[in-house]
C-alpha cells in the first residue's frame, strides 16, 4: 500500500523533487520508488563528464544508481515514467524499466508495470500507485475452487499467461564479462590497476606481472564460484515436465511451463514420486506428500480437499489443502471411482512457495560488516598520506633537477606504497583457508563473508526440537481420565484393554501412512501408534463392503484377545474415514472413524491440552487438570490430550461429510493425557557451557509450550539454576466503561502453580536479586513489537526463552537483537527457521535438505556442537584479517617513509632491490598470516571488529613511529661515518648511482618487514601461536637467511646487481643488523605485551566501563541496573492507551482456568506447588515426598518451596531419583561474607531485600535445593535438631562433582518453633566454604551464582 493519503497529493509528489513513494508498507518487501524520464540536456552533460574523467565517472555510476538517475534523467510522475528508481528495505538501489502490456480484451487500455526482484508491480489507475500483483487466490472463497469443473477457456488462458507469466522459475545467467566488470569495479581492484600501470611505466615488469596474475586469479575464482553457484541453483530449480489439465471441458496434456492460475490439474497417484510444478489447491481426493524440500523434515504431510463453503481462502491458514511447488506425491486416493486427484492451480513461477525461497537466495540480505567498511575508510585515510607524499616527492625531484618523466613517475609511484595491491588477494586467501578448515569439520559455507561475521557473535539462538533435543520423541506413559477424574497412570499404553477409549484414540488419531510397507508420519504419531501394538494397513480401493463407505486406512488390535490368547481375527478394527490434519492455528488434529460392525461414527481428537480442555465438555475435565498438566510440563515433558465423541447414530456418511470441522469437534469427552519425553542431545549441554564460558548469550526460540521450553532451558544449562525466570505476558485489554483499549503486561513465574501465585507471590515480588531472565510466547512478543518497542528491547536483552514462536516471529526476534547492537547466530533444522537463518549474522542449518540453502552455513553434524568451532573459526579469520591488513599497511609504510627519505636526495631503490623485497620477503606473509589455525577454546572476550578504532590505529601508528625512528637513526649514523661519501645525482640515469644511504635504508626496511610479520601475526587468544604455523615459520627462516646473505655478500657482481655501495668496514653492517633487530624486538614487545597484553586485557576494559554506553543493549543494561525493583513478580505494566487516551483501566481478573482445588485422596502424586494444607496431613501417609518449586532436572535435583500442599489425586509416573542417607551432624553456623564486585562481569547483581523471609531467599540463591519430609522417630524430640549434612549428587554450575551440603530445619509458619510431629528439611545445599575459592564464596552467598553468560 502507498503512504500517500489521496490522489491529488500523489500527482503533486510526482511533479517535483520530492520524497519517494512507499509501497508494500504492510508487507515484507517494503520499497520506495521514484519515476524518471530521459532528459537530453542532462545526458549530454553526463557524457561530457565521463569523457573529462577518462571514464572514471562510470565506476561511480555503477556503484550508485541514484546518482546515475539524477545525472541522466529527470523526475516525473510515476504514471509517465520510463525508468523507476527502486530502493528496498536494505537501502539497495535498483534501476527498473517501466513497461506496458495488455492483459484483457483489445479495447482495454494497456497496464503499466515494472519488475523488481522477480516480483511484478502493476499500476492501479484508481489509486494512481504501483501495487504488487495479487495472487489468484487472494480474497476468494473456498467454494469458488469447485465452481468451474470444465476448466478455463483459451481466452482466459491467454490473458492469465500474459498477466502472471510462464510457470517457470527463471534463473538469469549473467554473461561472464558482466560479472568480471562488476568484480573489478571494487575500489581495491581499481587501485591495483593504477599500480600496475605506474609500475609498467617504470619498467618494473616482474612484480607488475605478479600483481596482475594474482588479481586475475582472485577475480577469476570469484567469478567462477559465483557462476558455479548460479549454475547449480539453475539445475536444481529447472524441472521440465508435462501435466494433465482440464480446459474447455476436456483433458489435455501440456508442458508445465504453460500452467496458469485457475487451471484444473489432474494428478495420477499411480505415477512414482510425482513432483508438483506449481502451487495448487486440492479439490478432489486425499493424498500424502513429501515437503522436505521446503521444510527439511522428511515425514509425510496429509492433504485434504478444500471445503465447499463460503470461508475466505487464506494461503497461510489453509496449507493443509495446498500442494506446494517442489514437493512430491507419496500416496494418493482419488474420490470415488475417479482415476485422478484434482487440484486448482493458484500460483506459478516466483509467486509459489518454492519461488519465494529461490528469491531469498538470489537477493539475500546485504552483509553490513563493519570491517570492510572500515577497510575502505582507512585506505582513504592512507591515500591522503599518499597525496602528501606525492606533493613532497614532486618538490624534491624538482628541487634536485629531475626531468619531467622522473618527476611524474616518482610522484605517482609514491602513492602505490600506502595501499598494498596484494591486500584483496590476501584477504580472499584468508577466507578460503577458513572455508577449507570448516569443510574438514563438516561445516559447509555458502557465503564466505559470513565467516568473519561469525567471529563477532555474542548471542546464539537455538531452535528446540531437533536442535537442542532429539528429533524423535518417546512415550513416557499415559494418564486415563474417566468420569472427570484422573485414574492410575499407565506406563505402557498397550496394557490398557482393547476397548479402552484412550487406547483406541491413540491407535486412530494420527496421520500415518504406509508407503512400500514402510510406516511414515510424524515422530509423535509413530511413537504413539507403536505403543499400542495395533496393526495399520491401507484400505482397499473403492467402497469397503464391511463399512459401506471408502476406508482409506484400517487399524486393528493385535491378533490376540484381552487374555492374550491367539485368534485368527482382530477383536477391534477401525476404519479411518476422514482426517483433519494438525494445524498450528488450532493446535489439534481430528479423525473420523468407524468401528467395524457399528453403525455410528466416532470422532477422535488429539492436541494441546489447553485447547482440548476448552473444547471438551466441562464435566469431563478434572478439577485439578491444569495443576497436573503443569506438574509434567515444568519438568520438560510434552503432554498431549485426547478426546472422543460419538456422533448421532442417525447421521449418515453423506451428512457427516457436509459438517464443518467445528461441528464435528463440538463438545467431546476428555479421555486422557499422553506424557511424551524429548531427550536432550548428548552434545547440547557441553556446547551450551562452552558458549557461556565465552560470555556468549544463549537463547531458545521454539514453537513448543512455554513451561516445557523453560524446563528444557534449565536442563541444558541455558538458564542458570539460581536465575529467576520471569514470564512476560502481554495482552490487549479492550475498551470498557473504565477506559480506552490499552496494552497490559504481566510478570509472573512460568513454573509456579496458580495456587502459589495467588498465595505467596506477593511476598516474593522483589526477590530476583537482579539475576533474572525473561521468557515470553510469540503472541506477547508480537504485541510488544507492535505497541511497545522500548519494553520489547528490555525483554529481548534479558530474554532467554521465546516459545510458541511462528517463523515470522523468529525473524523479527533476530532483527530486534541486531537492532540493539547484537551480532546473532541462529541454529535451526527446519523450514520454519529459514527466514531467521537468512537474517542472522551466522545462520547454521542442521538439515541437508534443499531448504538449507537459505542459510550461510550448513552442518553435516546434526547437533549444536558445530556452533563453538564456527565462532572460533570466525574469530581466527577476523584476527587473521586484522593481522594481514596491519602487516600489509605496515611494510608499505616502512617503504613509504624510507623511499621518501631517499627521494630527498633524488635516488630510489633499484628494480632488483624491489624484486628481492617483493618476492623474497613481502609476498609470502600476505598469504601465510591467514593460514593461522584456531585455538582449542573460546576466549570470553570477542576480538576487535573495527579497524577504525583506537587500538588498531594506535598499534599501527606506534609501530610506524618506532620503525621511522630506526630508519632515522640508521640515516644519521651512516652520515656520521668518516668514510661516508655524499650521493651524486645524475638526472635521467636508471638505475641511479649507488649510495650508502640506499644500502643502509634497504637493509633496515627489509628487517622491519620481517619484524612486521611477527608483530602482526595472529596470536592467542584468538589463534594459535605463529610458531605453530609451519608455513609461516619456514618463510621466516628462509627470509632471514636471504636477508643475511644480501647484507653480508660482498661479491662485486652481486653488489652491482643489487646497486649497493658496500661499506668499507663489515662492522658497520653488523651495527645496522643489531639496530634493526633491537628496533624489531622493541616493536614486538610493545605490540604483544603492552598493547595486546596490558592495554587490551586490563586498561581497555576499565576504560570501557567509564565511557558512555555505545550500543543500545549497553544502555538498556545500565537502565535495568538503575531499577533494581523492576520488574515485580506478580506485577504489571500498563502502556499508554492504544487509542491515545490517557485513561486508567482496571486490570481484568486473572485467568482462573489454571487454579484448581485440591482433592483429598490416598493415591496422590508429588505436587509442584505450595498449598494451604497442614504438614501433618501430608506426612500422615508415611511417604517421603520431593517437590519442585522452580523446576528440576530429571534424575537431578528438586527445589523446595516455602509451603507444602496436598498432592494431586493420582499417582505420578516415576520421574525422580530419591535422596537417601540423611545423617545428622553438628551445627554449622552461617556467616555471610560481605558483597564484592567482580569487574569482569557485565551484570551487577543487587543484594536481596532484607525484609524477605529466609525461606524465600533460600530458593533464590542455592545451586541445589532439596526438600524432605519424614515422621519423627523419637516422640520426645520436641525441638528442631541442629543442622545436618547430606550427600547430594550435585549438578551445580560451580562443580559437577559430589559435595557436602549444609541444611537447616525450617517450620512452615515459625522457624523458631518447629512442628512437633515432623521435620521439614528445607534449605539450600551447597558445597562447604572450604571447597570454594574466596571469590566463589562471596559470589555464592551474595546470590550471584556462577559466572554469568554475559
Amino acid at each position: 500500500m502507498s503512504s500517500r493519503p489521496n490522489v491529488g497529493e500523489a500527482v503533486v509528489m510526482g511533479q517535483s523533487d520530492s520524497l519517494p513513494v512507499k509501497i508494500n508498507e504492510d508487507g515484507t518487501d517494503q520499497l520506495e520508488v521514484k519515476g524518471y524520464q530521459v532528459h537530453r540536456g542532462r545526458c549530454a552533460l553526463a557524457c561530457l563528464a565521463v569523457l573529462l574523467t577518462f571514464g572514471l565517472l562510470l565506476i561511480l555510476l555503477v556503484w550508485r544508481k541514484d546518482i546515475k538517475m539524477w545525472m541522466f534523467y529527470k523526475e516525473c510522475p510515476l504514471q509517465h515514467a520510463s525508468k523507476i528508481l527502486v530502493k528496498d528495505s536494505f537501502g539497495v538501489f535498483f534501476e527498473e524499466d517501466a513497461q506496458e502490456e495488455r492483459c484483457g480484451p483489445i479495447l482495454q487500455p494497456k497496464t503499466r508495470f515494472f519488475v523488481n526482484k522477480r516480483v511484478k508491480y502493476v499500476w492501479d489507475i484508481e489509486t494512481l500507485e504501483f501495487t504488487r500483483l495479487q495472487c489468484y487466490d487472494a480474497n476468494i472463497e473456498c467454494l469458488s475452487f469447485h465452481e468451474n469443473p470444465d476448466g478455463l477457456n483459451m481466452q482466459d488462458v491467454n490473458e492469465r499467461q500474459q498477466k502472471y507469466g510462464a510457470n517457470f522459475i527463471r534463473i538469469t545467467m549473467r554473461p561472464v564479462y558482466h560479472l568480471i566488470l562488476k568484480e573489478i569495479s571494487n575500489p581495491f581492484y581499481l587501485f591495483q590497476f593504477y599500480t600496475i600501470v605506474v609500475w609498467m611505466a617504470q619498467a618494473y615488469y616482474d612484480y607488475s606481472c605478479l600483481v596482475l596474475a594474482t588479481t586475475m586469479i582472485a577475480v577469476g575464482s570469484s567469478v567462477y564460484e559465483r557462476r558455479k553457484h548460479m549454475v547449480a541453483l539453475k539445475k536444481k530449480v529447472h524441472v521440465a515436465g508435462s501435466a494433465i489439465v482440464i480446459r474447455d471441458g476436456t483433458e489435455k496434456r501440456i508442458l508445465t511451463q504453460q500452467l496458469v492460475p485457475g487451471d484444473i490439474l489432474c494428478i495420477n497417484p499411480l505415477d512414482d514420486q510425482v513432483p508438483f510444478h506449481c502451487d495448487a489447491v486440492l479439490v478432489e481426493g486425499t493424498c500424502s506428500v513429501d515437503e522436505s524440500m521446503l521444510t527439511g523434515e522428511s515425514y509425510p504431510i496429509t492433504k485434504m480437499p478444500v471445503p465447499q463453503d463460503h470461508e475466505t481462502f487464506e494461503y497461510e491458514v489453509h496449507k493443509r489443502h495446498i500442494l506446494f511447488n517442489g514437493t512430491q506425491l507419496l500416496q494418493g486416493r482419488p474420490e470415488g471411482n475417479n482415476v485422478f486427484l484434482k487440484a486448482v492451480v493458484i500460483r506459478t513461477g516466483f509467486m509459489t512457495s518454492k519461488g519465494e525461497l529461490i528469491r531469498a537466495i538470489l537477493f539475500p540480505k546485504p552483509i553490513h560488516f563493519r570491517f570492510y567498511a572500515d577497510l575502505i575508510q582507512v585506505a582513504i585515510l592512507f591515500l591522503v598520506f599518499g597525496l602528501g607524499g606525492m606533493i613532497y616527492s614532486a618538490y624534491t625531484w624538482i628541487r634536485n633537477g629531475g626531468n619531467t618523466k622522473e618527476i611524474i613517475l616518482h610522484s605517482l609511484d609514491i602513492v602505490t606504497f600506502v595501499v598494498p595491491p596484494m591486500l584483496p588477494a590476501a584477504l580472499t586467501a584468508t577466507t578460503a583457508f577458513a572455508q577449507r578448515r570448516l569443510r574438514d569439520k563438516k561445516i559447509f559455507c555458502l557465503s564466505a563473508k559470513h565467516i568473519s561475521l561469525s567471529g563477532g557473535v555474542d548471542v546464539a539462538c537455538f531452535d528446540k526440537t531437533g536442535t537442542l533435543t532429539e528429533t524423535d520423541i518417546d512415550l513416557a506413559g499415559a494418564i486415563p481420565i474417566q468420569e472427570g477424574e484422573f485414574r492410575k497412570p499407565v506406563p505402557q499404553l498397550s496394557t490398557l484393554p482393547e476397548t479402552h477409549p484412550l487406547l483406541q484414540a491413540a491407535a486412530t488419531c494420527h496421520t500415518l501412512i504406509k508407503v512400500n510397507d514402510q510406516m511414515n508420519g510424524y515422530s509423535i504419531d509413530r511413537k504413539m501408534f507403536d505403543a499400542t501394538n495395533w496393526n495399520f494397513v491401507n484400505g482397499p480401493p473403492g467402497v469397503n463392503s464391511a463399512y459401506g463407505v471408502e476406508t482409506p486406512f484400517l487399524v486393528s488390535s493385535p491378533l490376540w484377545n484381552e487374555k492374550r490368547e491367539s485368534s485368527f481375527s482382530p477383536t477391534v478394527e477401525y476404519g479411518l474415514l476422514k482426517r483433519f490434519p494438525f494445524e498450528s492455528a488450532v493446535k489439534r488434529m481430528t479423525v473420523i472413524a468407524q468401528r467395524k460392525g457399528n453403525k455410528h461414527y466416532n470422532v477422535f481428537i488429539k492436541g494441546a491440552p489447553e485447547i482440548i480442555a476448552e473444547l471438551c465438555d466441562p464435566v469431563t475435565v478434572p478439577s485439578n487438570y491444569y495443576a497436573v498438566l503443569k506438574h509434567y510440563t515444568i519438568q520438560g515433558y510434552r503432554v498431549i490430550a485426547l478426546a472422543v465423541k460419538t456422533l448421532n447414530p442417525h447421521f449418515t456418511w453423506s451428512h457427516i461429510q457436509q459438517m464443518t470441522r467445528d461441528e464435528v469437534e463440538a463438545n467431546p469427552e476428555l479421555i486422557g493425557l499422553l506424557v511424551m519425553r524429548n531427550q536432550l542431545k548428548k552434545e547440547t549441554i557441553p556446547a551450551i557451557r562452552i558458549l557461556h564460558e565465552a560470555h556468549i548469550r544463549t537463547v531458545m526460540v521454539t514453537g513448543d509450550n512455554l513451561q516445557t521450553a523453560v524446563t528444557v532451558a534449565k536442563d541444558c544449562d541455558m538458564i542458570d539454576r539460581v536465575q529467576r525466570v520471569i514470564q512476560v505476558e502481554a495482552t490487549i485489554v479492550p475498551a470498557s466503561i473504565h477506559g480506552a483499549q490499552h496494552l497490559q503486561v504481566l510478570y509472573n513465574d512460568p513454573l509456579a502453580t496458580p495456587e502459589f501465585i495467588a498465595g505467596t507471590m506477593k511476598k516474593m515480588q522483589d526477590v530476583h536479586n537482579g539475576n533474572y531472565c525473561f521468557a515470553m510466547d510469540g503472541q506477547s512478543f508480537e504485541l510488544l513489537r507492535i505497541h511497545d518497542a522500548a519494553l520489547l528491547d528490555k525483554c529481548i536483552h534479558r530474554g532467554k526463552v521465546f516459545a510458541r514462536m511462528a517463523p515470522e516471529h523468529k525473524q523479527h526476534l533476530i532483527e530486534a537483537l541486531q537492532k540493539i547492537g547484537r551480532q546473532v547466530a541462529m541454529v535451526g533444522d527446519g523450514c520454519n527457521d529459514c527466514s531467521a537463518l537468512r537474517t542472522a549474522d551466522a545462520g547454521i542449518s542442521l538439515s541437508m535438505a534443499d531448504a538449507s540453502v537459505a542459510a550461510p552455513f550448513t552442518s553435516q553434524e546434526t547437533n549444536i556442537s558445530c556452533v563453538a568451532p564456527l565462532i572460533c573459526e570466525g574469530r581466527t579469520t577476523l584476527d587473521a584479517a586484522f593481522g594481514t591488513f596491519q602487516f600489509a599497511i605496515g611494510i608499505c609504510f616502512i617503504f613509504f617513509v624510507g623511499v621518501l627519505m631517499l627521494y630527498s636526495i633524488s635516488t630510489t631503490p633499484s628494480d632488483f632491490q624491489y624484486f628481492i623485497w617483493d618476492f623474497g620477503i613481502a609476498i609470502v606473509p600476505f598469504f601465510t598470516i591467514g593460514y593461522a589455525t584456531p585455538p582449542k577454546y573460546l576466549h570470553p572476550r570477542r576480538p576487535l571488529r573495527h579497524l577504525w578504532a583506537f587500538l588498531p590505529l594506535f598499534s599501527f601508528f606506534t609501530f610506524l613511529a618506532w620503525q621511522t625512528i630506526v630508519l632515522l637513526i640508521g640515516w644519521f649514523y651512516c652520515h656520521a661515518q668518516p668514510w661516508f661519501e655524499p650521493y651524486v645525482f645524475e638526472p635521467g640515469k636508471h638505475p641511479p648511482n649507488p649510495s650508502y644511504e640506499e644500502t643502509t635504508l634497504f637493509n633496515l626496511m627489509s628487517i622491519g618487514s620481517i619484524v612486521a610479520a611477527f608483530v602482526f601475526a595472529p596470536s592467542p587468544p584468538y589463534s594459535r601461536s605463529s610458531f605453530s604455523n609451519k608455513i609461516f615459520m619456514i618463510w621466516a627462516f628462509g627470509a632471514t637467511i636471504l636477508l643475511l646473505c644480501v647484507m653480508f655478500i660482498t661479491n662485486d657482481g652481486f653488489v652491482y646487481w643489487m646497486n649497493f655501495k658496500t661499506p668499507p668496514h663489515p662492522e658497520y653492517t653488523v651495527v645496522i643488523l643489531v639496530l634493526g633487530l633491537a628496533g624489531g624486538l622493541f616493536s614486538f614487545c610493545w605490540e604483544k605485551y603492552l598493547i595486546r597484553g596490558w592495554i587490551y586485557q586490563w586498561v581497555w576494559p576499565r576504560l570501557n566501563r567509564l565511557r558512555p554506553a555505545r550500543h543500545t543493549y549497553q544502555k538498556i543494561e545500565k537502565e535495568l541496573k538503575s531499577k533494581p525493583d523492576w520488574p515485580k513478580l506478580g506485577g504489571k505494566d500498563i502502556s499508554k492507551d492504544l487509542e491515545q487516551e490517557a485513561l486508567q483501566v482496571e486490570p481484568p481478573s486473572p485467568n482462573e482456568k489454571g487454579a484448581s482445588d485440591s482433592v483429598s485422596g490416598e493415591d496422590q502424586i508429588p505436587s509442584s506447588s505450595p498449598g494451604r494444607n497442614s504438614l501433618r496431613d501430608l506426612v500422615g501417609r508415611g511417604k517421603t515426598t520431593f517437590r519442585t518449586f522452580q523446576g528440576s532436572r530429571r534424575g537431578g535435583y528438586t527445589i523446595n518451596g516455602p509451603k507444602l500442599e496436598q498432592d494431586y489425586p493420582h499417582e505420578s509416573i516415576p520421574l525422580k531419583v530419591p535422596v537417601t542417607n540423611v545423617e545428622v551432624s553438628p551445627s554449622v553456623s552461617r556467616s555471610p561474607l560481605p558483597k564484592t564486585t567482580d569487574e569482569e562481569y557485565e551484570y551487577e547483581f543487587h543484594p536481596r531485600p532484607p525484609s524477605i523471609p529466609d525461606e524465600f531467599l533460600s530458593a533464590q540463591s542455592s545451586p541445589v535445593q532439596v526438600l524432605a519430609i519424614r515422621p519423627f522417630e523419637d516422640e520426645e524430640h520436641e525441638v528442631a535438631p541442629p543442622p545436618f549434612e547430606i550427600d547430594v549428587e550435585q549438578r551445580s554450575p560451580l562443580s559437577s562433582r559430589r559435595g557436602q551440603g549444609v541444611f537447616q530445619l525450617v517450620d512452615e509458619k515459625n522457624a523458631e518453633q518447629p512442628d512437633s510431629d515432623v521435620q521439614l528439611l528445607a534449605y539450600r545445599a551447597s558445597r562447604r566454604p572450604s571447597d570454594l575459592s574466596p571469590s566463589q564464596q562471596r559470589r555464592h552467598l551474595n546470590g550471584h551464582g556462577p559466572h554469568p553468560a554475559e
